[in-house]
């Protein structure tokens, strides 16, 4: 437990020293300017978009170009002749990669009951942002995984987009009808969007909330089990 809190802290110190954090900082408080300028019912009809961008394109986006810049600068390979499991490696990544998701939450949530008053249910938003950041990590991590450079993840992040992220932003803006929503929970994007919006609006529907926690949950030990740590192993190994 020590090794891992401490490969923990020198991960987020390479978020800060890459400037990944700051730059997720910087976008949180673009969020908040936004706030300033609109209603409460507006605001809080935003909200859950805001906090899945954060969670889903923008974790997705700064864990890719953290990977890159390891990578360039030998870290990984470093990482992998230490006297810990490589389990233990992939873990502090993800847990860093998800201080990005709390960080941009817990900030908005502050700025929406500080400039509106309006309070969320934070328990069960807290469990979703846990959820959603865990898959969006796997998946951040494959796509990072399978590019040979932060250009082509960006490719593939926006193909991921255009199929999952893109849909789900559509139908939050009310251009799909609700009656497809369950169509559309198939998409980790959109299940993480769901989640968010019913912690949001305190407004849950018991079988998608419960059935978008397990998809997600199945799908980053998944992604992590069968794509994310053969691959780790195997391009560290190789530099």
């Amino acid at each position: 437990m020590n090794k891992l809190a401490k490969l923990i802290k020198g991960e987020i110190k390479r978020l800060v020293r890459y400037k990944i954090l700051p730059v997720s900082l910087a976008t949180t408080a673009l969020w908040i300017g936004l706030f300033l300028f609109v209603s409460a019912a507006e605001a809080r009809q935003i909200a859950p978009l805001v906090i899945f961008v954060d969670v889903a394109a923008m974790s997705v986006l700064l864990l890719g170009a953290s990977h890159h810049l390891e990578k360039q600068d030998g870290t990984i390979r470093t990482m992998m002749v230490m006297p810990v499991p490589l389990g233990q490696i992939l873990t502090a990544k993800t847990v860093a990669s998800m201080v990005l998701a709390l960080e941009s939450t817990v900030v908005t949530a502050v700025a929406l009951y500080v400039i509106h008053g309006i309070t969320l249910d934070y328990a069960a938003l807290l469990l979703f942002v846990v959820v959603a950041g865990a898959a969006h990590a796997a998946i951040g991590f494959a796509l990072s995984l399978n590019s040979k450079d932060f250009n082509s993840m960006l490719g593939l992040l926006m193909v991921y987009m255009f199929v999952f992220t893109i849909p789900s932003i559509l139908f939050s803006f009310g251009i799909v009808d609700a009656k497809y929503e369950w169509l559309f929970m198939i998409s980790p994007s959109h299940s993480a969007h769901h989640l968010i919006a019913s912690a949001v609006r305190e407004d849950y529907q018991l079988g998608m909330v419960f059935g978008g926690c397990l998809y997600l949950a199945v799908l980053a030990a998944l992604l992590f089990k069968f794509a994310v740590y053969p691959k780790f192993k195997s391009n560290a190994a190789r530099g």
